[in-house]
């Protein structure tokens, strides 16, 4: 273990699950999440070079980490951690909401939460606000762009290239070693399996289950197919409107309607007057289609939100009202903004998925087809023109190949990891299992019975014999017809 390591704290840490952790590694009673996800844990922090391939190792940063202990006591060594999407977002902050989805597996197994490097509280690298890489708030001015991520770039405290996947899998490693733990049971949710998986590149042996939940191909980069798998996304949704006879009868084809009212947005911006539901206060804004895009996009991620889409859209077309897609546009990017380390999500997006597309392999007629248009990929390179290229390993890109047991879990409606990513990732892990949820977005760990099967997964260590017939009685949120919610 380098010199440069060292974790701070108290020292008084024994509990349930505690045996396999040295007493003496500082972790001390702390709450994470807030309001009624709050959940009590350990903490701690563990201090690491900031380049672990360094000779000079003086320049370091601290990792985050949080660990609940099993409920109960038990005999493993073993322990599951979650590996948090994003790129940007805090493992340890996003927990707690969703905490729900892992409560069987929290039974048996401590659950150790890590901050990446660039996130939470592990050094986070922030951004003024801003439009971001992967299209969230798109921008037609690429010059805009450049100057935005260079002003970012400019108010860094630490160096962005060593703050990429390739360098965030030797943390999570140098963290096992520091707490005894013999193996990992792996989460990965969005870009936290793309880290998943290059950790069991590098570090085989030491991965126990994987789950890996909304997939990312090693082989993929982000961006290029963005615009064409949100179309696909709310083609879906729409469809599903259509074969739902209350839908339909309230809101008619949203296929035909939805695209003249981005284009009359084109056209002309609607200025509106809406309250802010998080501030109380009567808000003007100019209404985009940039917004409605945003908007249509950010709402495909779950079925939930996904069920308010057609009322509010029909709202807009058929009585110019404009205010619950603003209220959306606004709450929806401003709790990404909120969850999200722009600069970790540059460092990583910069040197991981912008170095390998163009615009001429932005399949133009797909996505000038889809409703985002054709901006996503020129918007990224322009936000990464002047970022530095990080540390990424020679095999970075190649396909992992694997025997450890692994479940791929994916929503047939999913915006940004549609089902074909999980058919790719499977056909090189020998003992994995893909399960695809009907009408489902991104993230499918806390819905219906997963949470059990989850837990069975990791139990057994074997996704061939999970029983999944339970997911057969599972369905999405019906679409609300009105104000009042769904028809009867």
């Amino acid at each position: 273990m380098s010199a440069a390591l060292s974790l701070s704290g108290g020292t008084d840490a024994l509990a349930a699950g505690e045996k396999s952790l040295d007493p003496a590694l500082g972790f001390t009673d702390c709450s994470i999440g807030s309001g009624a996800a709050k959940l009590v844990a350990r903490c701690t922090t563990l201090s690491v070079p900031l380049n672990p391939d360094a000779t000079d190792s003086s320049e370091t940063l601290d990792l985050a980490i949080a660990r609940i202990p099993a409920r109960r006591q038990s005999g493993s060594s073993d322990a599951f951690t979650v590996l948090a999407g994003g790129p940007g977002q805090s493992a340890i902050e996003s927990f707690p909401a969703v905490a729900f989805a892992f409560r069987h597996i929290m039974q048996d197994h401590d659950v150790i939460l890590i901050d990446q490097r660039g996130t939470g509280d592990s050094l986070r690298l922030t951004c003024p606000q801003g439009a971001d890489s992967l299209g969230v708030e798109f921008d037609d001015d690429p010059a805009r762009l450049t100057e935005s991520a260079q002003t970012c770039l400019n108010q860094l405290e630490s160096d962005p290239r060593y703050f990429t996947t390739s360098v965030a899998v030797k943390d999570l490693e140098t963290v096992r070693e520091a707490l005894g733990v013999s193996q990992w049971n792996l989460y990965g949710i969005s870009y936290g399996t793309r880290v998943a998986l290059h950790y069991l590149r590098r570090y085989p042996d030491k991965v126990r289950t994987l789950v890996l939940d909304a997939v990312v191909p090693p082989t993929v980069p982000l961006g290029p197919d963005i615009a064409s798998l949100a179309q696909r996304s709310l083609d879906i949704i729409f469809q599903r409107c259509a074969d739902s006879p209350g839908c339909f009868e309230a809101f008619g084809n949203l296929n035909t309607a939805t695209a003249e009212l981005l284009d009359s947005l084109k056209a002309q911006p609607r200025t509106i007057t809406y309250e802010d539901v998080a501030s109380g206060k009567v808000k003007t804004m100019d209404f985009t289609w940039q917004h409605l895009a945003v908007t249509l996009r950010l709402l495909s991620y779950s079925s939930q939100t996904a069920s308010i889409l057609p009322s509010m859209l029909h709202e807009a077309i058929a009585n110019d009202n404009f205010a619950p897609l603003a209220r959306q546009a606004m709450l929806q990017t401003q709790s990404l903004g909120d969850s999200m380390a722009t600069g970790m999500h540059h460092a990583v997006i910069c040197t991981e998925d912008a170095p390998y597309m163009s615009i001429d392999a932005d399949k133009p007629g797909e996505a000038e087809a889809s409703y985002m248009g054709n901006q996503v990929v020129s918007s990224l390179l322009a936000t990464c023109a002047d970022w530095p290229v990080g540390t990424v390993d020679d095999d970075f890109r190649q396909t992992v190949e694997s025997a450890v047991p692994t479940l791929i879990l994916s929503g047939e409606a999913d915006p940004i990891t549609p089902p074909s990513y999980g058919d790719e990732v499977a056909e090189s892990l020998s003992r994995s299992r893909h399960i695809i949820n009907s009408q489902q977005g991104h993230m499918q760990a806390p819905f219906g019975c997963m949470p059990i099967l989850l837990a069975q997964f990791v139990e057994a260590a074997d996704a061939q014999s999970l029983d999944t017939s339970c997911l057969e009685r599972q369905h999405v949120l019906p679409f609300f017809v009105d104000a009042n919610g769904p028809l009867p």
